[in-house]
């Protein structure tokens, strides 16, 4: 009995110590802590991107033997094997010997388009060189291609303007010119000459806007015939896929550009 009965005391003395322990806990004055913030990779979430493709011949694919879109779908292919990419949905408004002139209507009827879009690339320029050339072939000059240079690049900066009203947060990749005559007529320094001033000042306009790429492919091109439709005019299959990987290539080097913009 008496064992009994220091066993009851016992268990009293333990619950009176628990008690006084738990009275002792919530009495501690509180303290702020602060954990760090953490930011989420561009890439952990993988993101469904827009393409829009706008142009000419190239942007269409013209003079792809193979078939499989130019370099508009050869980049879709590398885009859908980027990191931080899921999907990858592929608007094409290219067209055949479109001018800079001829595009700002394109857009105009297809604002939607441009307003949902994530990445709009332009290929334009080819066809207004030659029409300078096929209407003064006897007559060529660089006064005259200095100032259709600057007309080009007046539109251009509308068709931008045009763009950014729609859509403020897309990233713009312009594609340059090249010389496809670099390999055919390598006498003529005059016209490489013209496609480098084009190029620089259609840099200089794009520079005007946040987000925009200016992709130069001219080097792709020089002193090279095989990369050329047997038009020697437009890139063949080997053409396209090299404009796709230095698009692609640009793409990389800001992708915080378009990637980042996508978890806003």
């Amino acid at each position: 009995m008496k064992k009994w009965g220091l066993l009851f005391l016992l268990l009293l003395y333990c619950a009176g110590c628990s008690s006084k322990q738990a009275i002792n806990v919530a009495s501690l004055p509180e303290r702020e802590v602060k954990l760090a913030p953490r930011t989420v990779a561009d890439d952990f979430f993988p993101k469904d991107v827009r393409l829009l493709a706008l142009g000419d011949s190239l942007t269409e694919g013209v003079g792809d033997q193979a078939q499989k879109g130019g370099y508009v779908s050869r980049l879709r292919q590398q885009l859908l094997q980027h990191k931080g990419v899921q999907t990858v949905s592929v608007v094409n408004l290219g067209k055949r010997g479109l001018r800079i002139s001829q595009l700002h209507p394109i857009i105009a009827n297809n604002l939607d388009e441009v307003r949902k879009a994530d990445l709009i690339f332009i290929t334009i320029g080819g066809n207004d060189i030659m029409k300078i050339v096929r209407s003064h072939f006897f007559d060529l000059s660089h006064t005259l291609f200095a100032k259709e240079q600057k007309r080009f690049a007046e539109r251009l900066d509308r068709l931008l303007a045009m763009i950014r009203a729609v859509n403020r947060d897309a990233t713009i990749i312009l594609v340059g010119l090249y010389n496809p005559f670099s390999s055919s007529l390598p006498n003529i320094p005059e016209i490489d000459e013209v496609i480098e001033q084009w190029n620089s000042g259609s840099e200089a306009v794009l520079a005007h806007y946040d987000r925009t790429i200016f992709a130069n492919v001219k080097d792709l091109f020089d002193g090279r015939d095989d990369v050329l439709y047997s038009d020697q005019f437009h890139p063949n299959e080997v053409g396209y896929e090299l404009i796709a990987r230095r698009v692609y290539e640009q793409l990389k080097q800001h992708e915080q550009m378009w990637l980042g913009r996508l978890e806003e």
